[in-house]
């Protein structure tokens, strides 16, 4: 068995706010820390929008955090997850949500992969889980758009990786629109598409500004300092452990 001592808990577990004030001691870690790029700023604004989305379907609990032993060999390994919102039917069954904003297409299965490695941990706890990714599209490449781009001279050599091809190449994941999202679609693994308009739109209404200059932005992925999982909207090139820490309120 990979997984052992599972614990579901709140931000304000004594345990793990302890483990947190712990790794920021550690000078190791502190080489960790990065200020934030709008990206990553974005994810953390979006997060907070998306959340109150979901509470008009589902009432969400604080008990997002997952504590586990991992085995590595002959050692247990004490680890720290944030999920990125919770929805506990009862204490058979669970709804959790991973929050992934993205342009790149590819990106998405990353965010498939975490969420089936949160289920595989959960399973101790509950007999059923259900999954949702909820994909905030930044400007994914589309068929139509690929098409335009490798008809230009300055064409890349092979066609970038659009939406559609991933949808062809998985076919076993519902996909749904964020206007057609229903909490009882009864699917272990979906994704809901959630529109960047929509983000904004939300914004509007809440009185956020949002930080959308990504020019100089990367969106490919930065190291992950292990083990604490990334807070908020997940962003290409977000920092996981900074991230975790600034949403403790350990870091500015």
């Amino acid at each position: 068995m990979r997984y052992h001592r599972v614990r579901l808990h709140a931000n304000d577990d004594p345990h793990y706010r302890a483990y947190l004030a712990n790794i920021m001691a550690s000078k190791a870690n502190h080489r960790a820390m990065h200020v934030a790029s709008n990206r990553a700023l974005f994810g953390n604004e979006s997060e907070g929008i998306i959340r109150q989305w979901l509470q008009d379907f589902h009432p969400l609990s604080n008990r997002r955090f997952v504590e586990y032993d991992e085995r590595a060999g002959k050692r247990l390994i004490r680890k720290y997850r944030e999920i990125d919102a919770v929805f506990e039917y009862d204490a058979t069954r669970i709804h959790v949500f991973e929050m992934k904003a993205t342009s790149q297409a590819r990106s998405i299965m990353r965010g498939i992969r975490q969420l089936n490695e949160t289920r595989n941990i959960l399973a101790q706890l509950f007999p059923t889980i259900y999954a949702t990714l909820i994909l905030v599209d930044t400007g994914i490449m589309t068929d139509e758009a690929a098409a335009t781009l490798m008809q230009q001279a300055d064409a890349p050599i092979n066609s970038p990786y659009t939406i559609e091809r991933f949808y062809a190449d998985n076919p076993h994941i519902p996909c749904y629109d964020s206007r057609d999202y229903a909490p009882n679609h009864g699917n272990e693994l979906a994704i809901v598409r959630f529109p960047l308009a929509d983000i904004i739109s939300g914004a509007a209404v809440a009185g956020i500004t949002l930080h959308l200059d990504w020019d100089d932005d990367d969106d490919e992925p930065e190291p992950i300092t292990p083990p604490t999982h990334t807070s908020g909207v997940h962003t290409d090139d977000d920092n996981a452990f900074a991230a975790a820490l600034r949403k403790a309120g350990l870091s500015s």
